[in-house]
């Protein structure tokens, strides 16, 4: 096989390599680009998660405040629910925030608010009620928002299990993700090597190529010489 179809080829291969370098690491950024915002994705859920536990808490001191005020008539157990409601108002503000982008949830967390005025309404309404009872027969019934309570408290699940849900599919995939990242760098690195490879062997071959030639023209030249000074001198001239 002659050395210019060789040459050519590897050059051709060169350019190969060359180009598909350049096609996996543009796969490899953009994989990295996405597993950036699943990262963001899933820190978003926790704080998603976060914000529903502290609502939860919040909720369920609502809930303590309201039984125990209206089983005891204490003005502490009033202090506690109306503080406990403010926060749990505050709370909904800052979760309808970061489930904007989620219209599935935001519909939860508007569903909460409503409800968790009817429950204020309710146990206003209860509260007045019990004032001209005798403190003996005073009991929560279902009027007093006992029932709103646990149709908040399904709401909240709800929410809480979806976040859960979405957790597991965003972290699984970015765990995906992540391996075909480390797989397409490594690639990248493995098809660089090989062009540096490839490179340095046409540039050794061209070099060895030059030489050879250079060589056989340095050959001629001497064989050349040689043959001038060896040639005879012109025949004397007969009288």
């Amino acid at each position: 096989m002659q050395p210019s179809i060789i040459s050519s080829r590897v050059t051709g291969g060169f350019a190969a390599l060359l180009v598909i370098l350049v096609l996996v690491f543009i796969a490899s950024v953009h994989g990295a680009s996405r597993l950036a915002d699943l990262d963001t994705a899933v820190g978003r859920t926790h704080d998603v998660l976060d914000e529903i536990g502290v609502t939860r808490n919040a909720l369920r001191e609502v809930e303590t405040a309201r039984r125990g005020y209206l089983l005891t008539r204490q003005s502490e157990f009033l202090e506690l629910y109306l503080s406990a409601m403010k926060n749990a108002v505050a709370n909904l503000d800052r979760l309808r925030d970061l489930t904007g982008d989620d219209p599935a949830q935001r519909r939860r967390v508007d569903a909460l608010g409503p409800l968790a005025a009817h429950q204020l309404t309710l146990v206003t309404e209860a509260i007045a009620s019990s004032l001209d009872r005798p403190r003996d027969v005073v009991a929560p019934t279902p009027d007093d928002g006992t029932i709103v309570a646990e149709q908040i408290r399904g709401l909240v699940t709800e929410l809480e299990d979806t976040e859960r849900e979405r957790l597991r599919d965003r972290e699984a995939e970015a765990n995906a993700r992540t391996m075909k990242v480390i797989r397409g760098f490594g690639a990248v690195a493995l098809i660089a090597l090989l062009l540096l490879g490839t490179a340095y062997y046409i540039l050794d071959r061209d070099a060895a190529v030059h030489t050879a030639v250079l060589e056989e023209l340095r050959m001629y030249s001497r064989s050349a010489t040689s043959s001038e000074s060896a040639s005879p001198s012109d025949a004397p001239r007969r009288d």
